[in-house]
């Protein structure tokens, strides 16, 4: 009997991959999509890279950091093509 291996997260079909997620928590080596740090992303959005979403209560202080998965896809791809040329 042949044990089943899970795909990796590059082989995700697009059904699979999430529209969002989370920001990754500090010190824990990045998402689990990219393995890109916390930091990273807040800069990418800085530079115009993408836009996170942030949500919180009215009221609150503290909300989520939603990153979206195609915009950062995109960017990857962007960078895929600029090593190529």
């Amino acid at each position: 009997m042949k044990s089943a291996i899970a795909p990796s997260e590059a082989a995700l079909s697009a059904s699979q991959r999430p529209e969002f997620f989370r920001l990754p928590k500090p010190n824990s080596g990045g998402d689990p999509y990219f393995h890109f740090t916390r930091s990273f992303y807040y800069e990418g959005e800085n530079r115009g890279y993408w836009k996170l979403a942030r949500i919180r209560q009215r009221g609150k202080l503290r909300g989520v950091t939603l990153i979206p998965y195609e915009a950062v896809a995109a960017f990857v791809r962007s960078q895929m093509k600029t090593v190529d040329e």
